[in-house]
This record gives structure tokens, sequence and C-alpha cells, in this order.
């Protein structure tokens, strides 16, 4: 008995899952980009992606992670015992190839907020950055980034070494700027009210006209997603939980307060943020002076600006220039470490879940010298490289550029999701599997249910955001598809082919 309650102790409660599972989820940067993208009608959509995504894909995760807890593999097996080798591969491909567009958007924007660091502002504008070198913003950030993920690689290849050191400064940053917005956002509405920033209360009309469109504005869905992703983590705690009471008790309180964290912190923005005033803003060129690299920096130094009006500094702009500098070497050095870290940890889970046999050309395997899946890393920086070099050079302005990454990002990170949810699906259907953890499925009808809502909902954020009812996205390459951004769909259908060759390529290997 004693041993039990021994156990029993070491095991978190319901608060602590709940605090480990809102550090793993919530994002500062959603926060700011959602009142870019939508002002205060961001509001709803995280409730709705609370309650149709994350909540239900919380528990699809727990259950999956229960039924395979003694599997190595992770969401590899769950995928393959489920539904067949060729979904699981192509999930978990996508999976991967998810932080693959992760770091393609990071390794080329990730100077935006180092120049806010140093010089308060970014000074990488078109018109700076032609001056300099001839070449257009994006041509030059391309350059940079092809640059470091080359660096990153080679310092992955040799093992990593105090790279959490990076990545723990950058986090307590984060954590910083967290403060700073919620407390000064109070400050100011105590003082200012709601008249001092965005007096247009709109919960269902965003006032950026790209998300004008009910349409369109339904394509925020993805961005919403997005901002819970990474929890998939979660799933794997369910053993470390005191008992399911506390699993669920914990899961419900992170959805409220990561939900209603993001729609306080877009409430807050809109006290010191005049929408069209400083989100729509252009400098002498008519360059937008926001966009999804900036926002972030530009949101910070405005509460500085505010705080310094609120306070009657004589000289306000001291303040946004503090906030900004610090904003911007918090969000680098958190980038820094996460780079570091997902250059090898996604991959190195993929490369140890999927047999090696799978792999053409030795991939699978770690190299002998290093201890490390050399080839794998290697190719995964060509792979990285060749979309840093197609998306930059593909011909486009910055603003569009950074959107572009954005979007790319968004539905790479969203897509694997339904590939889970999916083989969930199957996963009940099929029982032969031991299925020790039920919640969604204590009734299987409901289970299955709640399947195809988490299934269908991420499918239809991700049409709805790839979707050019505007006729304004001019192709990439020449290649110009009606009717959708045709960058954000060449991805995924050139990987769903790649993994499906790399798949039918392994079955001929074992047949023989």
């Amino acid at each position: 008995m004693s041993n039990h309650n021994n156990t029993d102790q070491n095991k978190m409660g319901m608060t602590a899952l709940a605090l480990m599972i809102f550090t793993s989820v919530y994002g500062f940067a959603n926060i700011a980009l959602s009142f870019f993208n939508m002002g205060y009608s961001a509001i709803p959509y995280f409730v709705l992606s609370a309650l149709l995504y994350f909540i239900p894909f919380s528990l699809i995760i727990a259950e999956m992670a229960q039924a395979f807890r003694n599997d190595h593999g992770g969401i590899y097996t769950w995928m393959e015992r489920s539904v067949g080798i060729k979904w699981a591969f192509t999930g978990i491909f996508m999976w991967w190839i998810s932080y693959v567009v992760w770091m393609v958007g990071k390794a080329t924007n990730m100077w935006i907020p180092l120049s806010f660091g140093i010089f308060g502002k970014n000074i990488f504008t078109d018109a700076n950055v032609m001056s300099w070198t001839g070449l257009k913003s994006s041509q030059f950030f391309g350059i940079i980034g092809i640059i470091f993920m080359i660096y990153t690689t080679y310092i992955a290849i040799k093992g990593i070494k105090g790279i959490s050191k990076v990545a723990s400064i950058g986090g307590i940053a984060v954590i910083a700027l967290n403060i700073i917005l919620f407390l000064g956002g109070v400050i100011v509405l105590m003082f200012k009210g709601l008249s001092f920033g965005e007096t247009n209360f709109n919960l269902f009309q965003s006032p950026n006209p790209n998300f004008g469109t009910p349409v369109a504005a339904l394509g925020f869905l993805v961005y919403s997603i997005f901002a819970f992703g990474g929890m998939e983590a979660s799933g794997g705690l369910v053993d470390n939980v005191k008992d399911k009471r506390s699993y669920l008790g914990g899961l419900a309180f992170a959805g409220a307060i990561i939900s209603i964290g993001y729609a306080i912190g877009v409430f807050l923005v809109g006290t010191f943020t005049n929408w069209n005033e400083v989100m729509a803003a252009t400098d002498h060129n008519g360059e937008a002076l926001v966009n999804y690299a900036t926002v972030t920096y530009v949101v910070i130094g405005q509460l500085g600006l505010t705080l310094g009006k609120v306070f009657n500094m004589s000289n306000p702009e001291i303040l946004q220039n503090i906030f900004s500098r610090f904003s911007g070497f918090g969000m680098f050095f958190a980038y820094v470490g996460a780079f570091f870290t997902l250059v090898y940890a996604p991959l190195k889970q993929m490369i140890d879940g999927t047999p090696e046999e799978l792999w053409p050309y030795g991939i699978g395997k770690d190299d002998e010298v290093t201890r490390t899946p050399k080839k794998a890393l290697i190719m995964q920086a060509t792979f990285v490289v060749i979309m840093i070099g197609l998306v930059a050079f593909g011909g486009s302005g910055a603003e569009k550029f950074f959107a572009t990454l954005q979007g790319m990002t968004n539905i790479a990170m969203t897509l694997p999701y339904i590939f889970i949810s999916y083989a969930y699906i199957q996963f009940l259907k099929n029982d032969s599997i031991e299925k020790p953890f039920t919640v969604l499925s204590r009734n299987k009808s409901f289970g299955i249910f709640a399947g195809w809502i988490v299934t269908l909902v991420v499918a239809f954020a991700n049409i709805f955001s790839v979707m050019d009812l505007n006729g304004t996205d001019a192709g990439i390459f020449g290649i110009n598809i009606p009717g959708v951004y045709d960058e954000f769909i060449i991805g995924p259908i050139l990987f769903s082919i790649i993994s499906y060759l790399i798949v039918h390529h392994y079955e001929n290997k074992r047949k023989k």
C-alpha cells in the first residue's frame, strides 16, 4: 500500500499537467499575428478551435498513446498499426516536413527580430536591402537562410551540446514578454480605457481586407488551430498523471486557459493598438511597415509607446524603443534555440520510428563515427536549401514572401493532424487493438464521430486557407492553378508523391 502511495506522489496532479501543456502550446507571437489578421474577430475562433479541435484531439492522442505505450516509434506506430504502412509513413513524413517548412520560414525571417534587438526597428526593408546588395529582401534573406541551415546541420551532425542554454534564455524572455503584455495592457485599460486604442469592438468582421470575406475569415481557422499546435506531446503524459480524472481536468483546464489567454491577449493588444493606424501603416516608400515577420515587435513597441504616454514621459518613444529591442532579442534567442533542437529531434524520431530498410541509400542508419543520422541530416539540409531557394527566388515582394512562408508553415503543421485523427477512427474500428484508456471512445460511435469532427475541421480549415477567391495569386515559377494559392498546395502534393515512392520502393524490396 505504501509503495502505491509513493508512486502516486511522483505523479502530476491536474494543475501541474495543465501548466505543462500550457507552456508547450501557448505561443506569444500567435496573439500579435491573430490581431494583425483579424483584429478582435480573432477571439471567437480561439474558443471554436479549443472546443472542436484542441480538447478532442488531445483525448485522441491520449487514447492512442496508452494503447501503444509499450511500442517505440510514437505517432508512426499508432498510424501503422491502425491503418497501414503507406498511411503511417505519409503521415509521419508530412509531420517531419512540417518542421522542414518551419525551418524554411525561420531560417529566413529570424534575422528581423535580431534587427529589432540591435536597432529597435526592421532595417531589412526592400529599399534598404536593394541599396546595400542590389537584391530584393526576400532573396537576401534566402541567401542568409541557406548559410544558416548549412551551419546548423554541420553542428547537428557532430552532436548537439549547449543548445539548451540558448533555448532557455529565449524561453525566459518569451515568458517575460507575456507578463509585459498582460500587465501593460491592464495598466493602459485602467488609465485610458478602450477609447485609446481599437475602439471598433467587432467580433465578426476583420479590419484586415485580406480576411474581409467570410471564406477568407474561415481560412483563419487554420491559424487558430496552429496556435493550439504542439500538444501531441501531452498524450504521452497519461502515465505521469495521478488518475484519469486529473488528466481530463488538466486537459480541460489547459484548453480553457490557453483559449482565454489568447482571447484576452488579443483584447489587450486592441487597447493600445489602433488597427488602421498601426497595422496598416506604410513607410515613405509605400512599403508596409507591418508584416508576418515584424508584427510581434511592432505590437510590443506600441505597448511601450502607449505606456510612455500613460506615465506622461516627455519622450515616450524611448520606452517604445526599449520594448521593441527586448522583444527582438527575446524572440531571436527563442528561435535560435528552437531551430537547433528542431533540426535534429523530429528527423531523429522519424528515422528511429520507421524501419531502417524503408530508407534508400542508407539514410536510415546512424553514422558509425558521429552516432548521428548524418545522411538523413544532409538529406534534410538539401531539402531545406532547395525550398528556401524556390520561395526566395520564386518572384514575390517582401510582404508576399513572409505571408507565403507563414501560410506554408500553418498548413504543413496542421496537415499531419488529419492523418492522426483518421487513424484514430480506424483504431476504434479495430477490435483486436486493446484500448486501456477510453474517454471519447467509451461510446464507440461517439468516438468515431469525434474523430470525424476533428478530421473535417482541420481539413476544411486548410481548404479555406488555400483558396484564392480574388484571383490575386500570380503562381510560382510560371505554375498558376486558378482558385488556389499554388505555393501552398504544390508542397503537400510533391511530398505525398515522394513518401509514396519511398514506401513503394521499400515494399518492392521486401517482395524480392
